[in-house]
């Protein structure tokens, strides 16, 4: 026993004691805030997964407590005793004063310090005074401040010297082994993994597993961890391009109102966000591609194009996973982060789902992989879906073929879970808005065993046999779902969660194709107009263009256009590919925040050979919208303000 390191599980419970003895004061202190929805079992369920973002914060902080106190060698010398404690008080200290600050500042912000806070404050030449004056208003924060920092250093406990006089070769392995191990479950611990699997580590977003309410991760959060997350996302940076609001709103509004000649059609909506669905897959949309031969990989595709709504040149937004689903179902772009990485993840937001409740709406997200994967379900939380389905739903339903399915790395088949999907929304009652992101078209590029004779690799590229796949599950799902009762009084959108990096045509490497994705509305009923229309759609323009179809009722923000009121020659798409990107047109305009670096009529340039910059008219009014989305959207994430306040 005097081997096993007993008193840095004492000392790490400490740190535990003080992280939620902040919480509660951080309650306290905002209950008129934050008391709205709350219940004992709301309140329970957000300490529960307050637990796994002050672990996380707790291994970051403790980390190199817990590497000096757990050296299998050197403990019995006094100088790396007295590091450890330091290495232990110093990091908790600030932890607990930071915590408390932040439980008087949030009243101001309605939200936890991010990093930004230093840039925030960096020209505030009276902060100490500030500082000051909430100190002497917040007495009873400077009283648990002291307690708790009282309760680390006396409670502080260390191993004696002594336990290491007898030193055997079996108590050397144990220490070995012990300093292995804490390594290990601190690593977990960061990650927020420690006892689940998950694809990416927890960020601030992922608190919305446990609060029903953007303001309510706050209780889940803790501001080491909020700070120490976003060190690396310094935010998006507001530019002033325009002091006079009127001359910015004419530019650029995504405040979206009801028509006044709207119809209101309470249609199902049905999402279909296929992973790395390329538009240069699509044999239909490149028929010019190896002198006219190019057929692509996806005839169901082709077939349902060819009866569907859908624009001549059609963008995504970002170029990762994660980018999609704030993109498509919540109309918010990707600026120099991804969203749900960024500062800003935590602000309250419209989507389809929020937006479609208003009308008695039932909402679902699907996914195949795992519950945790990519973040999608904490976003899903956040942009009010009610119901999420994952893998582990998929193996619980006995109709299905449980983990025969699936396919060893990602999640289940997309064959099988669109089958699931098709069978979930026939239980649901109606209207139903869903979501489902696809997952087989990745990497390591398999397919399931019985169709490696149907689709083989063709000598290009292993995507492509995943393409074929994916789109034939696209073909069987369509099948099952034209059966349905549902399926006539449904609206469905098609499209990509971004472009491939396996592309083999050189237009589809340029800094445009890159962006260069499918999306397709499609009403079975034909009540929506069928063809393609000469204009550009973009992933941001889905849930606009979509409550606008239903005839919505109510505003709401959407950093995107609705594609059915706007003309074709007014139709843009906007991106960001190192510097923000702008298509309108016949033309591509590249700009670095000051002033155009690129310009190029990319239907004539499909290559981008021709950089026109200063020789065109319309290079200086593109300029001038684009000076104008960027401030706009990020004066409205900065502040806040994404969705419509309401009365």
């Amino acid at each position: 026993m005097k081997r096993l390191p007993l008193h840095v599980l004492w000392n790490v419970f400490l740190a535990y004691v003080c992280y939620e003895a902040c919480r509660l004061a951080f309650l306290a202190e905002n209950w008129p805030l934050l008391s709205a929805n709350m219940s004992w079992q709301s309140f329970l369920t957000m300490s529960r997964g307050g637990l796994l973002f002050d672990t996380a914060a707790i291994c970051f902080t403790c980390s190199l407590y817990l590497l000096l106190a757990l050296l299998p060698f050197g403990q019995q010398k006094r100088p790396l005793r007295v590091a450890a404690k330091w290495a232990f008080l110093v990091p908790n200290v600030l932890a607990v004063v930071v915590n408390l600050m932040d439980s008087a500042y949030f009243s101001f912000t309605q939200k936890r310090v991010t990093a930004n806070v230093f840039a925030e404050f960096e020209n505030e030449g009276n902060l100490l005074g500030i500082i000051g004056v909430e100190v002497v208003r917040h007495w009873y924060f400077v009283l648990l401040a002291l307690a708790l920092i009282t309760l680390l250093w006396k409670g502080y406990r260390e191993r004696r010297a002594e336990a290491y006089a007898s030193s055997t070769r079996a108590s050397k392995v144990v220490d070995i082994l012990v300093f292995l191990l804490a390594i290990a479950l601190c690593v977990g611990g960061m990650r927020g993994a420690l006892f689940r699997t998950a694809t990416r580590p927890i960020t601030p977003n992922d608190a919305f597993r446990y609060a029903s309410q953007p303001i309510e991760t706050n209780v889940v959060l803790n501001t080491p961890f909020n700070i120490i997350k976003t060190l690396k996302h310094k935010g998006v940076k507001t530019p002033v391009y325009y002091s006079n609001q009127a001359e910015l709103d004419s530019l650029y509004m995504p405040v979206h109102t009801p028509r006044p000649d709207r119809i209101e059609r309470r249609k199902n909506v049905v999402v279909l966000i296929v992973e790395s669905f390329a538009e240069e897959f699509i044999g239909s949309r490149n028929r010019h591609l190896d002198g006219g031969t190019y057929r692509g990989y996806t005839p169901f595709a082709d077939s349902l194009l060819s009866v569907s709504l859908t624009w001549r040149s059609t963008f995504c937004n970002g170029w990762t996973s994660i980018d999609a689903m704030p993109a498509v179902l919540a109309s918010i772009p990707r600026m120099h982060d991804p969203f749900v990485l960024s500062t800003y993840s935590l602000n309250k937001i419209n989507s389809l789902a929020t937006e479609l409740a208003h009308w008695g709406y039932h909402s679902a997200f699907f996914h195949g992989a795992e519950s945790n994967s990519m973040g999608f379900r904490s976003f899903a939380r956040s942009a009010g879906f009610s119901d999420y389905f994952s893998r582990e739903d998929y193996y619980a339903d006995t109709r299905f073929g449980g983990k025969a399915d699936f396919d060893g790395t990602w999640g289940i088949w997309d064959e099988p879970f669109l089958q699931f999907f098709c069978t979930k929304m026939t239980e649901m009652r109606e209207p139903f808005v869903t979501a489902i992101f696809t997952l087989s078209s990745h990497h390591p590029f398999a397919i399931p065993e019985q169709y490696k004779d149907v689709f083989p690799d063709e000598g290009i590229h292993a995507l492509h046999k995943c393409i074929r796949y994916t789109d034939n599950a696209l073909r069987h799902f369509f099948a099952s779902a034209r059966r349905q009762p549902w399926y006539e009084n449904t609206i469905f959108v098609l499209c990509a969660d971004h472009a491939s990096s396996k592309t083999t045509h050189d237009e589809y490497k340029t800094e445009l194709g890159h962006f260069r994705i499918p999306i397709l509305f499609f009403d079975p009923s034909g009540e929506l107009p069928r063809g393609c229309i000469d204009g550009i759609a973009q992933q941001l323009d889905i849930m606009p263009t979509l409550l606008s179809y239903l005839g919505y009722d109510r505003p709401f923000v959407a950093f995107g256009k609705d594609l059915l009121t706007t003309s074709p020659d007014s139709t843009w798409a906007f991106n960001n590919f190192n510097i923000p990107q702008l298509i309108k047109g016949d033309y591509l305009l590249q700009f670095d925040g000051q002033q155009p670096t690129g310009f190029f009529r990319y239907r004539s340039d499909s290559l981008l050979h021709h950089n026109l910059v200063g020789s065109l008219p319309e290079e200086k009014a593109m300029t001038r919208q684009l000076k104008a989305i960027l401030q706009a959207t990020a004066e409205r994430l900065k502040n806040n303000e994404m969705v419509v306040p309401t009365e």
